[in-house]
């Protein structure tokens, strides 16, 4: 029987060597970048690393630094110690969430992640609705900014007036 140690350990291993094997596969990607620019492979790479080293990390916490499982680990706290539940917030986190990318492709991508920032925080009971709409507008500023600025990536840019928009922040931004 596997030891509560290595109980803990075996799912970040396993991350690990399935990270380590898909790094190795984002070396075979067939294109190229441009000169100067990031190929294809830099972000999948990157992002792998990333999450090796998390793994190693915890592995080690788990190996080196955790205490021993007691008896009571895993097993749920009295009922007097729960957090309340709200069922109907999950819902619509969940509504909103599965709305989000359908409404990606009609506002485009900048409209529709200001429209689902606001609301997720409206779903989750935050009412400073100032602080809402700074959020969400800097935010997805700064989502559109990364993803196509410095990631490279195509963003949909919404139909209709939307689509004007989204060429609008784009060209304010200096994106091309």
């Amino acid at each position: 029987m596997p030891s509560a140690k290595a109980k803990a350990i075996a799912p970040y291993a396993a991350l690990l060597a399935g990270a380590a094997y898909l790094y190795h596969d984002a070396g075979s990607f067939a294109s190229a970048g441009k000169a100067g620019q990031l190929g294809p492979d830099f972000w999948p790479r990157a992002i792998l690393v990333l999450l090796m080293i998390v793994c190693a990390i915890e592995i080690g916490r788990h190996a080196f630094f955790a205490r021993a499982a007691s008896a009571t680990d895993g097993i749920e706290a009295p009922s007097g110690d729960e957090s309340p539940r709200f069922p109907r917030l999950l819902a619509a986190g969940m509504l909103i969430t599965a709305l989000y990318v359908p409404g990606m492709d009609y506002l485009g991508f900048f409209l529709a992640t200001v429209a689902y920032l606001a609301a997720f925080m409206a779903v989750g009971r935050y009412r400073r609705w100032g602080v809402v709409a700074t959020t969400s507008v800097l935010g997805s500023l700064a989502f559109v900014y990364v993803f196509m600025k410095v990631v490279y990536v195509s963003l949909p840019l919404g139909v209709g007036p939307f689509r004007d928009v989204s060429t609008a922040l784009m060209s304010v931004l200096g994106i091309h």
